[in-house]
């Protein structure tokens, strides 16, 4: 028996074809859209644009379909993607395209068997509960449908400006330069997921990608980026170290829709976001003079505050709670 649509802390997922079907998105994804304009239509010049994205799992493209087709019969102007991409090259569409926010297919790091659907608001993050709450309190209502069904629907691709943005970003030169003498091994296994060709759109280098072909069934695990299932990465990286000794190598990790990473250096120790979050404040201090506050949530590691500590900055501790 199907569970009860209910929004967790980033979107709906169930298993598919029990609890996430067709019938399911074709009721949500509407709804989400109606939701999206009645909290974003001020902050977007009343667009009427909703994005719709997919990731990589099992039908997630047939899925995407069903709720762009549900949302333009609702009435929206529908930019769907031509391919699968990241989580967060729809949120930034969202925000760049000034639309009303972005309805993704994913289930994140979830196994196989499960596929979900994220709601990005118009400024590109996830939005905060009492939206997802909006959308379970009209699940129950029907959705007008104002438009023909099989009008065609506008499609985009979300890669190249997402990874032009993020070009400015970071000194892509010195990177390309290390990888191209030799200097630097890069790493990165997708595990099979959303980010599948990206580091090498980014960087306009070849690098060693893992686990880059599309497995629906993520090898019998999940896509998580976790030790327990990077064993291929570390076989590969293990194996280039005995090869290249003094070498520098790194191992970057994306889970499924690539909104979350991790690492491994090269002596094949794995690093969480826990761990690279406040590396990365480090960085940002030391070699870019940025100062100011470092915010953490109650999930932050006690790295946190012995890195603010270190560099004279002071720490705030977000509430308990999503939204913070």
């Amino acid at each position: 028996m199907a569970k009860p649509i209910k929004f967790g802390t980033d979107g709906w997922r169930g298993v598919i074809a029990d609890d996430f079907t067709f019938e399911r998105v074709s009721l949500v994804a509407p709804i989400a859209a109606r939701i999206l304009e009645k909290n974003y239509a001020d902050s977007t010049n009343n667009s009427k644009t909703v994005i719709v994205g997919y990731d990589r799992r099992f039908m997630a493209e047939e899925f995407a379909q069903v709720a762009a087709e549900a949302v333009q019969n609702a009435g929206f102007d529908v930019l769907l993607t031509d391919t699968y991409a990241p989580t967060p090259a729809f949120s930034w569409a969202a925000f760049e395209k000034q639309a009303l926010g972005a309805i993704v297919m994913t289930a994140s790091h979830n196994p196989g068997k499960y596929l979900g659907l994220k709601v990005k608001g118009a400024f590109g993050g996830s939005v905060p509960p009492e939206i997802t709450q909006q959308i379970e309190d009209l699940l129950t209502v029907e959705v007008e449908k104002d438009r023909l069904q099989g009008s065609k629907i506008e499609s985009f691709n979300p890669w190249q400006s997402y990874c032009e943005t993020l070009q400015k970003m970071v000194d892509i030169n010195n990177i390309k330069y290390a990888i191209n003498q030799g200097k630097l091994k890069v790493f990165a296994d997708v595990m099979h997921g959303a980010a599948a060709g990206g580091l090498q759109k980014i960087l306009g280098v070849e690098i060693e990608e893992v686990n880059g072909n599309r497995d629906p069934l993520f090898d019998g695990g999940a896509p998580e980026p976790l030790p327990r299932y990077l064993s291929k990465l570390f076989k590969e990286m293990k194996s280039y170290r005995a090869i290249n000794q003094g070498s520098l190598s790194i191992g970057l990790v994306f889970d499924g829709d690539s909104d979350r990473i991790a690492a491994v250096d090269g002596e094949g120790n794995f690093l969480s976001s826990q761990i690279l979050i406040p590396i990365l404040i480090e960085h940002l201090t030391t070699r870019h003079g940025f100062s100011g506050e470092v915010v953490k949530t109650i999930s932050g590691s006690d790295l946190f505050p012995k890195v603010a500590q270190l560099y004279n900055m002071p720490i705030f501790e977000t509430p308990i709670g999503y939204k913070y």
